[in-house]
């Protein structure tokens, strides 16, 4: 069943429900870079492209307004939210902030034989698919990443750790930025990086895992091509 067929049928589906299937959709589409920056999208049109009606897709837009990978446009529908070097800097600034106290407090836990399972596995899975990726399936790489970490971060207990951490995750790879982990030869390095983080959370070597962390995040300020240096980008004073 194509993307597009899921979407040809309400019946049987929760408002709610539905909604967020149309979310998650055009989710891929920013992440993946289908969606162009500048351009700008109508919930209208995007309906008419899924074949469904236009109240659940300017939902889910409105969702994705909200959680800052679309711009509203007055009067005209919807833009994607393009990053430049201040926006690369606060996001990868909060990111290793949250990120590394996050696994700071998880290796200083004691994780039950299912959770270590489970790290594993998710771990595991990213260095399996990092093995032989190609530009068309990286986009499932990206997201075996993805449910890495916020298993990881939700191992603190914290749902809105968790949550914090999936959207500023996902708005650093708007446009389809973390894409060029694949032409820049990298993609199998930051699986290998997953692997050893798991080995220092569960060993509880809590200053090799936040070390770990902070590495693992270095390519959070490089995405645009630039490494993006401490407090050399400052949004003025208001």
């Amino acid at each position: 069943m194509s993307e597009l067929q899921r979407f040809n049928s309400e019946d049987g589906q929760s408002g709610a429900t539905y909604k967020a299937q149309i979310e998650a959709h055009i989710r891929r589409l920013l992440l993946r870079g289908d969606m162009q920056v500048g351009q700008i999208y109508s919930a209208n049109s995007m309906a008419k492209e899924l074949h469904v009606s236009n109240s659940p897709v300017r939902e889910a837009m409105m969702s994705l307004v909200e959680r800052h990978l679309l711009e509203l446009v007055r009067n005209r529908g919807f833009r994607v939210v393009e990053l430049d070097s201040t926006d690369v800097w606060e996001i990868y600034q909060l990111r290793r902030l949250v990120e590394v106290e996050a696994v700071r407090v998880v290796a200083a836990s004691r994780l039950d034989s299912v959770q270590v399972k489970r790290l594993e596995e998710l771990a595991a899975r990213t260095d399996e698919l990092s093995k032989a990726v190609t530009r068309d399936d990286m986009f499932d790489y990206l997201e075996a990443d993805h449910h890495f970490h916020l298993y990881l971060v939700s191992l603190t207990g914290n749902r809105r750790w968790v949550e914090a951490v999936e959207r500023l995750r996902d708005q650093s790879r708007v446009n389809g930025l973390y894409l060029n982990l694949l032409d820049c030869g990298k993609v199998a390095d930051t699986a290998g990086e997953h692997l050893e983080i798991v080995d220092a959370v569960v060993t509880r070597d809590v200053q090799r895992a936040m070390e770990l962390m902070v590495a693992h995040l270095e390519y959070a300020r490089t995405v645009t091509g630039e490494k993006v240096e401490d407090g050399a980008y400052r949004r003025p004073s208001v």
